[in-house]
């Protein structure tokens, strides 16, 4: 092979990869910004849990949500398992089909009696806030 074909060959390849790196960068710049808001929204959910505000944490719920359990329901739910901190995944998803904007986000949760575990959180943007949607936890 000529030494001018390894020069277009390598040159190539570093192309390719350089497309490839900042695709990737793109792809996790778009997603992070998608889905800043919606995970802020779950983050004070939590927080509210955390800090034993269970009606705050109910308010943060959307309708459909709070018709599915009541708030003594939702405090029921949350005393069998509180949560003390939480961090949350890289990434997350979002879509807006037909003007519904929704997002889904997982939170590693550590509860306060020790244990751990990932909850997906289902959120949905209503009157221009994001709230938690689906099954609050």
């Amino acid at each position: 092979m000529s030494k001018t074909a390894k020069i277009i060959i390598f040159s190539l390849i570093g192309v390719v990869v350089l497309c490839c790196g900042g695709g990737g960068a793109g792809l996790f710049f778009i997603i992070n910004s998608a889905t800043k808001e919606p995970k802020a929204a779950a983050g004070n959910f939590l927080t509210a849990l955390e800090a034993g505000n269970d009606e705050g944490a109910y308010a943060l719920l959307c309708r459909t949500a709070q018709t599915n359990y009541g708030p003594e329901e939702f405090a029921s739910i949350v005393k069998k398992n509180v949560p003390a901190s939480h961090d949350f995944s890289w990434g997350g998803s979002y879509s807006n089909e037909s003007g519904v904007e929704t997002a889904s986000i997982t939170a590693n949760i550590t509860y306060k009696s020790g244990g751990k575990g990932d909850h997906k959180f289902a959120m949905r943007k209503e009157n221009g806030a994001w709230k938690v949607c689906g099954d609050p936890y």
